[in-house]
């Protein structure tokens, strides 16, 4: 447990709940911070209103005279439905960190372990968290890796997503069914994700059936949502729940953490 806390603060690694009876049950409690000493935060609103990113940061592009160069639509979502909060925050405010929406983010996968339906599952998943921040994904092939850089010697590089044993990814343990996120570089108010990684119980995935498949995407899409920056919360009405009990879709509170996610500056 000490380790795992360890990384957690470190590399911003989030766990998705599971059970006994292969559904989702309750995880190691963390936050999982990307790097150390940032600050957690939850938001919870109230009120509604239809929030489009788009719309500000269009007028700031204007008036500053440049066009819009995101690679990717942003989502209109209700605002102040649900719970979500952020992995990372800019020092000294509430903008989250998160990957340059500019830029397309590459994925690479190593299917060794994997289960017979991985393709769908990452592709599934890319879709949904794609369409909920506006950030573009692609995959770029096939990989042998089993980890990718993390810390201060992190750069910029495909995400991986990969199927593991404990044995080999001790944070697995236990009841944990994936772990997710991502590493940040950059001046200070400034930081952006470069690369990250999923790593998903072999295990677990090979025992899911087509009964249990929307419990796997679930998961996949969970841990995709730490790749992205979102965090835990304490809502039992979001994908993000941290003792998830068997939402299968992201939450009214997920969509909007998701679109903040998408909505930050090139």
């Amino acid at each position: 447990m000490a380790e795992l806390d360890r990384l957690d603060r470190e590399y911003g690694l989030g766990t998705m709940p599971m059970s006994t009876n292969r559904r989702p049950r309750r995880e190691r409690k963390s936050h999982g911070p990307v790097l150390p000493g940032l600050l957690i935060t939850a938001l919870l609103l109230g009120g509604a209103l239809v929030w489009s990113p788009a719309d500000d940061m269009e007028a700031l592009r204007r008036l500053v005279g440049i066009g819009d160069e995101r690679l990717g639509v942003l989502p209109e979502t209700e605002f102040g439905q649900g719970s979500f909060s952020f992995l990372q925050v800019q020092r000294g405010s509430d903008e989250p960190v998160g990957y340059d929406p500019c830029r397309v983010i590459e994925v690479v996968v190593n299917p060794a372990g994997a289960p017979d339906n991985y393709d769908e599952l990452v592709d599934t998943g890319l879709a949904r968290t794609g369409a909920a921040t506006g950030l573009v994904f692609e995959r770029v092939g096939l990989t042998d890796d089993r980890d990718v850089v993390l810390g201060p010697l992190a750069r910029r590089r495909p995400v991986l997503i990969a199927w593991a044993l404990p044995d080999e990814v001790p944070e697995l343990a236990g009841d944990v069914a994936g772990i997710g996120g991502s590493v940040a570089t950059g001046p200070p108010g400034r930081l952006r994700y470069v690369t990250g990684r999923v790593v998903l119980d072999q295990e677990l995935f090979a025992d899911f059936g087509p009964r249990e498949a929307p419990f796997a995407q679930a998961i996949v899409d969970h841990e995709l949502a730490h790749v992205v920056g979102l965090g835990h919360v304490d809502d039992p009405g979001e994908l993000m729940f941290d003792d998830n009990l068997g939402r299968t879709t992201y939450g009214p509170g997920d969509r909007e953490g998701l679109a903040r996610l998408g909505s930050i500056s090139c």
